[in-house]
């Protein structure tokens, strides 16, 4: 008898539920049964086989406790991009890896300073400079390994990535 009670109970409340999906069409998609042909998005493999150039920009950058400077680049490639930070040191020892015959075709890589380097005026002359550097080592020297690499690593120590392909759609009713 207890469960003929509670059988009539949940037909009872499903068939209030089904009346309310007229009324509330942002839940029906709740019901529907699961797509069974996903789209597909592209995934790094294929990010590899667009026709994309990698752009690169110094956004941001933050004094540490008047001891070092931390920048923030943006790497961008078609609709992906990531943030990640970096320090002077590091852009550094990514210069000293690089072929001569790269390093002649870039901007000049920012003066090291050893007194004075987290004067303000100088913290953001070297963020231009360091944004002006990347942007020619991204145009000239993308294909070298150290580059490659730099790159790579970028975007596993990334704070931020927006890869529109890995976002999961859906549709309201309206």
């Amino acid at each position: 008898m207890a469960n003929q009670t509670e059988q009539q109970i949940n037909i009872s409340i499903s068939e209030n539920l089904n009346g309310l999906d007229n009324q509330l069409p942002i839940l029906s998609f709740l019901k529907r049964p699961k797509n069974t042909n996903p789209k597909k998005s592209l995934n790094s493999k294929q990010y590899e086989q667009q026709n994309c150039e990698y752009q690169i920009e110094v956004i941001n950058h933050k004094i540490v406790e008047k001891q070092f400077t931390i920048y923030q680049i943006k790497v961008t490639y078609g609709s992906l991009y990531w943030i990640f930070q970096t320090r002077y040191s590091l852009l550094e020892g990514l210069h000293s890896k690089l072929n001569k015959d790269v390093i002649h075709r870039l901007t000049k890589f920012p003066e090291k300073r050893l007194f004075g380097n987290m004067d303000q005026n100088f913290v953001l002359k070297r963020k231009i400079e360091i944004n002006q550097y990347l942007k020619s080592l991204i145009q000239y020297g993308k294909n070298e390994k150290p580059v490659k690499d730099f790159i790579k690593q970028s975007q596993k120590a990334a704070i931020e990535i927006n890869d529109p392909c890995e976002l999961k759609h859906f549709k309201l009713d309206l």
